[in-house]
């Protein structure tokens, strides 16, 4: 993995239509220049949503990173959050 250190947000401003609420929720952490991934880290649940540059979302599993759908596992990292709601 070759880590970038220059923040890249629109791969999580476009897949959340600019909600600027929800995105306030996330710290951007480090994207991967070999897979094209960036890493953000919700502030309260301590999760991580891993966004394409292209925006396809992933998850990390036992064989390397697995596509799956956003709005699931967009509801998976802000898991707490959505239960009062």
């Amino acid at each position: 993995m070759t880590a970038a250190t220059d923040a890249n947000w629109a791969p999580l401003e476009a897949r959340l239509n600019g909600d600027v609420e929800v995105i306030r929720e996330f710290m951007w952490m480090y994207g991967d220049k070999d897979t094209g991934v960036e890493y953000y880290k919700h502030s309260i649940t301590r999760r991580y949503l891993l966004l394409h540059r292209d925006g396809r979302c992933f998850q990390q599993s036992l064989n390397g990173l697995v596509e799956v759908d956003f709005g699931t596992d967009l509801r998976r990292v802000r898991e707490h959050l959505e239960e009062g709601r």
